[in-house]
């Protein structure tokens, strides 16, 4: 039996008639006189005779029946706007978000032109819509790029903080950054002129209501609408800021722990954060509430990631997994890492083996890519417990020299990664002076790398983007001298606390 929730109905109920309400009344009353067939006609006739004259008269007679607001009247009509089908609702609410997306690229383009009309641009962001929605991987990129041709010298350096930069992220569109830092301040940067836009400083360790941050911040987050920036970190505080209007907003304290991962669901203001005290907490930021708290994994939370679906994905350090949380059917599912290298040592045991997963990264709805502290990256499906594939050491192997066991090898281990969303390419890093880039395969089961960018410094965060509507592609490095969670490792010799800004050059025969 079909459900009358999704069954709409198919037509309109009947325009009634000036009058109809009064024949029908005169019909169903049993009381009323017989009257006689002549005075029957005499009344069709009148009536007739009055249909007539409001239709000549319309809205111009002040003083007919339609200002009396009668039965059949003005009621009637504001009855009939209020109805409709479902396929007038189906145009209705398609004409409506045509309209927005208008509105939106008008925004972008300053208006339309015949060129524009010709690319067919709405047509292009219903499809990417669609694609996005269903949640698959429907941009092939990673080939159309030059990665030979970017100059170091074009690689804008800029420096607004004075200690390790630990966290970027982009605006949906890619014209704002956002920077932060173990100071505690947070850069807000205009990607056009790479200009400071607004500064929120830090305040001092240990200060009480203070509007900010007092501790190293580690994480950040935008939501995909540019209205809220969340921050975390240290001092176990979210704080949502306001984007256009430069303010803070509220600050969330019920983590135990240090903030260490931030994410706000593509589309909405649900807001995913993960700590040390190895919880995840839910955030309804236009309530300013907080939602419900999930349990699982067994050691720190590294981070935190999420698309269009209600759910997210994490990684839990020594934990060695990671984790899809369904939030709808309150679940989760358990990927197991602990990769070790096909290298074995002269007792037979693995070379290089992971510890720890401490970054993640979505692809779609169905991959995410994790990097750990054994140097390695792994491709997943969420269909499958194990990694689809694993490149270990991913970012080359750090020799250093003991005096009581002479030279000893350990792997770069992962600082960060990132994902250009529904891509075939995703950026990674270390400290071992390069951003490396890879693509992953047709069939989605492999990956390579197609290039590297020299950069000096620990890399702490990455973002890259692709910015509308001039199609650039950016790539956003957070560069410290020492990593965000620790000193325990402090880089020096040319390296500066800065936000590296790389641009990726296109092919010549991918241009149009």
């Amino acid at each position: 039996m079909q459900d009358p929730f999704f069954s709409a109905p198919t037509t309109t109920r009947k325009r009634k008639r000036i009058g109809a309400a009064s024949r029908s009344q005169n019909k169903t009353n049993t009381a009323a006189p017989k009257r006689s067939r002549q005075q029957q006609q005499q009344q069709r006739n009148g009536r007739k005779k009055h249909d007539s004259d409001v239709e000549e008269n319309g809205d111009d007679d002040e003083g007919g029946i339609d200002t009396m607001n009668l039965s059949g009247g003005d009621s009637e009509s504001s009855e009939e706007e209020i109805e409709e089908t479902a396929a007038e609702k189906r145009v209705r609410l398609a004409k409506a978000y045509l309209g927005k997306i208008q509105e939106g690229l008008d925004e972008d383009l300053g208006g339309f032109d015949a060129a524009d009309l010709d690319r067919d641009l709405i047509a292009e962001r219903l499809k990417k819509d669609e694609d996005e929605l269903e949640g698959r991987l429907h941009r092939r990129v990673a080939d159309t790029f030059d990665y030979a041709a970017i100059d170091e010298n074009s690689i804008q350096s800029k420096k607004g903080h004075q200690l390790a930069v630990t966290s970027v992220v982009f605006s949906e569109s890619g014209s704002i950054l956002y920077t932060a830092s173990k100071d505690g301040s947070i850069v807000k940067w205009d990607m056009k002129t790479f200009k400071k836009l607004h500064t929120f400083p830090g305040g001092r360790k240990g200060v009480k209501e203070y509007v900010g941050h007092t501790d190293h911040i580690l994480c950040m987050a935008m939501s995909s609408d540019g209205e809220y920036l969340a921050t975390g970190g240290r001092d176990r505080i979210i704080n949502v800021w306001s984007v256009q209007e430069d303010k803070h907003i509220i600050a969330f304290k019920q983590h135990k722990d240090t903030i260490s991962g931030l994410a706000f669901r593509k589309g909405h203001h649900q807001l995913y954060s993960a700590s040390w005290d190895r919880t995840i907490k839910l955030w309804n930021v236009d309530e300013r509430a907080y939602m419900e708290t999930l349990f699982g994994h067994q050691d720190q939370i590294g981070d935190i990631d999420t698309l269009g679906r209600e759910r997210c994905v994490s990684v839990g350090g020594r934990d060695k997994t990671a984790r899809m949380w369904k939030i709808v059917d309150q679940s989760q599912l358990v990927y197991r890492g602990g990769i070790s290298s096909k290298e074995k040592k002269e007792n037979g045991a693995p070379k290089f083996a992971e510890g720890s997963l401490d970054c993640i990264a979505q692809i779609d709805e169905k991959m995410f890519v994790t990097g750990g502290d054994g140097g390695v990256i792994s491709l997943w499906d969420i269909g499958r417990k194990k990694p689809v594939y694993s490149i270990s050491p991913a970012h080359g192997v750090n020799t250093t020299v003991s005096e009581s066991e002479g030279e000893i090898d350990t792997a770069y281990w992962i600082t960060a990664i990132a994902s250009l969303r529904y891509s075939d390419l995703f950026v990674s890093g270390s400290w071992d002076g390069f951003v490396r880039l890879w693509k992953i395969a047709p069939d989605n089961k492999s990956f390579s790398q197609v290039g590297q960018v020299a950069v000096a410094g620990v890399v702490n965060s990455i973002e890259i983007k692709t910015v509308f509507p001039s199609n650039r592609t950016v790539i956003a490095v957070g560069v410290g001298q020492e990593l965000k969670s620790g000193r325990w490792l402090r880089l020096k010799k040319g390296v500066k606390n800065c936000t590296k800004i790389i641009e990726l050059p296109e092919l010549a025969t991918a241009k149009i």
